[in-house]
């Protein structure tokens, strides 16, 4: 996870200085997106564990330890990015666009490490790519000696197409909020088809579906009006207030920042 983090953080700041954001901004946004995902990560991880932790097969010690669940960080990184461009003033569509972009990268890794860690395992299969984790998994909850679906990767490589694909939206398209909008709709309906074939059942259920399908259900609507809104959004939209701006810069400045917002 910690891998996944870092690749999409530089990336982010790599990325946010090609497109006009100041390197200062892109760091501390990214600082915030991390203590905000490590915490929503972990907060949903022990939410869809309540019925194990009730039973006592679970102990939140394991969970607070090692266990983490991707819509957890994802919602906690938006609130944190939220959170920084909310204290300093700053354009929400760019910041978001921006990371937006990251967010599969570090997720691609981030599945690679769950395929050798041997969670998020897939269903029962025997065909082509199938993959048999050795006994030694066994101790982890993985089902070892069975050929099982690598959904993990099939995610992973899922989600580097997703990458490169918002990144030549975000490099030709002008519309704010757009490359956000279209991860919002893609990922969610790649996790939600996805969740069919996962094979791990820690991770909660209701109604037919796990709690990841109707989070990405909730996603995919947010999605839809956020493509909305940056189709149809009134050009001044993206011009930046004139209240407490100089002040701002200034602030950043004196802080280290080496770039400013113009």
């Amino acid at each position: 996870m910690m891998a996944g983090f870092l690749v999409a953080g530089a990336a982010a700041v790599f990325r946010g200085k090609k497109y006009g954001l100041p390197v200062f901004d892109t760091v501390s946004a990214a600082c915030f997106a991390a203590g905000g995902g490590i915490i929503g990560a972990k907060l949903l991880c022990v939410i869809t564990s309540i019925p194990q932790l009730a039973e006592g097969t679970v102990k939140i010690a394991d969970l607070l330890r090692g266990g983490f669940v991707f819509y957890g960080g994802l919602i906690g990184g938006i609130c944190g990015i939220l959170l920084y461009a909310g204290i300093f003033k700053l354009n929400f569509s760019e910041m978001f666009d921006v990371f937006a972009v990251s967010v599969p990268l570090g997720h691609a890794f981030g599945r690679v490490g769950c395929f050798l860690a041997g969670c998020c395992y897939g269903v029962e299969y025997s065909g082509a790519l199938s993959v048999t984790y050795p006994q030694i998994y066994a101790q982890y909850g993985t089902p070892a000696g069975v050929s099982l679906l690598p959904v993990q990767l099939i995610e992973s490589f899922s989600l580097l197409v997703l990458y490169a694909a918002l990144e030549i939206l975000l490099y030709k398209s002008k519309k704010k909020g757009l490359t956000l909008s279209v991860y919002l709709i893609c990922y969610p309906v790649l996790r939600f088809t996805l969740e069919f074939f996962r094979g791990d059942s820690v991770r909660g259920a209701w109604g037919g579906l796990s709690t990841s399908q109707w989070i990405s259900l909730a996603l995919f609507i947010a999605g839809i009006c956020v493509l909305l809104y940056a189709l149809f959004r009134p050009q001044c939209a993206d011009k930046p207030s004139d209240g407490g701006e100089e002040y701002l810069r200034e602030a950043r400045r004196r802080m280290g920042a080496d770039e400013y917002r113009k």
